[in-house]
């Protein structure tokens, strides 16, 4: 076996595809067990939609969820991104929707989706049993802004 070279950026090496596709198996497989109500899947240029659609129909019909897709007509043209809401039930889509209608952009609001997207809540049964907390709060799209963007780009500014 071979000594890793430190000098190599792996960030470099990753596929943006495959990174995106198993981030949206990831959540979809959370989505269907319902220990998400919903998720977005990472955000893309308008470039990588037809790259990604057909794996990604595919593994929502394999874990039994929708894809919604978002976008944004609220970011400006030139630095549009998109994402695909991930669901189980037509409710939580609406929940989704009716925040968007309010003005509210996951981009740039993120905390008003927390609860939809089950951050440091419980829902289900007996879930008025449990005193949900989250214990330290990150910043969940570092990785993620770093690896699919380029420098700048996440979150897009709300005008140009």
């Amino acid at each position: 076996m071979g000594k890793f070279d430190a000098s190599i950026d792996l960030c470099k090496l990753l596929d943006r595809r495959s990174f995106m596709l198993g981030m949206i198996t990831a959540f979809a497989e959370c989505v269907a067990g319902e220990a998400k109500r919903c998720a977005f899947s990472p955000p893309f240029y308008p470039d990588d939609y037809h790259a990604l659609l057909p794996e990604a129909e595919r593994i929502a019909k394999e874990q039994g969820v929708h894809l919604w897709f978002e976008e944004n007509a609220d970011i400006p043209e030139e630095v549009r991104v998109h994402w695909w809401v991930i669901y189980k039930f037509p409710e939580v889509l609406e929940e989704y929707k009716a925040l968007r209608e309010k003005g509210y952009n996951p981009a740039w609001d993120f905390d008003r989706f927390r609860t939809l997207l089950s951050y440091g809540i419980v829902w289900g049964e007996n879930a008025e049993a449990v005193v949900p907390r989250m214990r330290q709060r990150e910043e969940i799209m570092g990785t993620v802004a770093r690896v699919l963007f380029k420098p700048g780009d996440w979150p897009p500014p709300r005008k140009r």
